[in-house]
């Protein structure tokens, strides 16, 4: 038994469900980034090209977005709980697989079935936490979102230092070894018994026509656009200043925002989840952190970067943690499905809009602009709609 900060005691039940959850985030990230420290053992054996390579990161995130609808479908016909299995079982074999194949068309093949697979769980995580936590949702959610963060440094840092060892400096055997554990989870899960399927009949799709769905995904979209655009053009922003030095450190620290943004919010949680003013301050300060980083030079630059993503991370988990609390069972995992597709699928066209401008202007700090841009826009929009009470059927009049 064990007392957490605005819940009563937990039960043994509780806390090995909170356990699971938090295994299951680990794997919404850890198949995506583990590719990333070996991209070049990977380009080398498969001849890959240098936006083949990239790709590798980059078509997950879009399979995600675009299987979210999928993912909504499987939901109402077997429940989370067997979708949150068959996800991770599908996104372990086939991330395992991309070791195996001979050719680069087979790799994008097994990628993209992978990225199936973490959309499944991804979008029945919020559904699951629901039924099994009704009571205790917004801890729930926050418990998987920081396995998700802590996944994020795993599967980065983790990798080359430590699994590659284990697999004997062999690539190929390094996504299977970080594909056991998934499949493990996935069979825990099933063994649990936990159904967690929502009575009554269940929508199969996206509840498009809720405002809930267009205006929380854009706020998703403007946070993960964030993130992805310094992960992304860090390298190439402090080498036009002179400061590539200072590439190594900057980005480990930065990627542990994520991870300090999802402890922060285990103590925030009762405070903050189901509001709308702190989804728009983060916003905001990610936005003015990002332009600092673009635009100011030296280790202000720098602080403004760690204030950027630390926001943006905050953002990015009180959206996903919404589902559950401010609407109802049988429809949590159209919400969240509705917001994955349209969120991570802006996302994903926002740094690249960045870098073209950047191409066309010149300079490099222009490729934060279009993001920045987009999130203070909708900053306005949602202040002249008077928030989700006004632009989305709200529930319970929280958010």
């Amino acid at each position: 038994m064990m007392v957490v900060k605005g819940y009563s005691a937990w039960s043994a039940r509780q806390i090995s469900i909170l356990c699971l959850l938090w295994a299951t985030g680990l794997f919404l990230r850890i198949p995506v980034l583990a590719v990333s420290p070996l991209a070049g053992r990977i380009a080398e054996d498969l001849k890959l090209s240098t936006t083949g390579t990239g790709a590798l990161t980059i078509v997950p995130v879009v399979v995600l977005a675009l299987a979210a609808p999928l993912a909504v479908w499987a939901i109402a016909r077997i429940g989370p709980a067997r979708t949150i299995a068959v996800g991770l079982l599908l996104s372990a074999v086939l991330s395992a697989s991309r070791g195996w194949t001979s050719s680069a068309v087979l790799l994008f093949a097994a990628t993209i079935g992978m990225g199936i697979g973490i959309a499944m769980f991804q979008t029945a995580l919020p559904s699951a936490v629901r039924g099994w936590l009704p009571a205790q949702a917004a801890m729930g959610s926050a418990v998987y979102l920081n396995g998700m963060m802590v996944g994020e440094l795993l599967g980065a840092g983790a990798t080359l230092p430590v699994v590659v060892p284990l697999a004997g400096q062999d690539w190929r055997m390094a996504l299977a070894l970080w594909a056991i554990p998934a499949a493990v989870i996935a069979l825990l899960i099933l063994l649990t018994g936990e159904k967690a399927k929502p009575g009554g009949p269940t929508p199969v799709a996206p509840d498009w026509p809720d405002g809930r769905t267009w205006e929380l995904g854009l706020w998703l979209a403007g946070s993960i656009a964030v993130f992805f655009s310094i992960n992304a053009y860090m390298d190439v922003t402090l080498s036009a200043r002179g400061d590539a030095a200072w590439l190594g450190v900057l980005i480990v620290a930065y990627n542990a925002t994520a991870l300090l943004a999802s402890l922060a919010m285990l103590w925030w949680k009762a405070a903050w989840i189901g509001r709308r003013r702190p989804v728009v301050m983060t916003g905001i300060v990610a936005a003015a952190g990002m332009i600092g980083f673009g635009f100011v030079p030296g280790p202000v630059g720098y602080l403004c970067a760690l204030v950027a993503g630390f926001a943006a991370s905050l953002q990015l988990i009180l959206i996903m943690s919404l589902p559950p609390v401010v609407t109802a069972e049988s429809n949590v995992a159209r919400l969240t499905g509705g917001i994955t597709f349209v969120g991570y699928l802006v996302a994903f066209a926002l740094p690249l809009l960045g870098g073209l401008l950047s191409d066309a202007v010149g300079g490099v700090a222009m490729v934060f602009l279009p993001t920045a841009v987009f999130i203070l826009t909708l900053t306005g929009v949602s202040r002249k709609c008077g928030g989700y009470a006004e632009c989305a059927s709200d529930v319970g009049g929280k958010v």
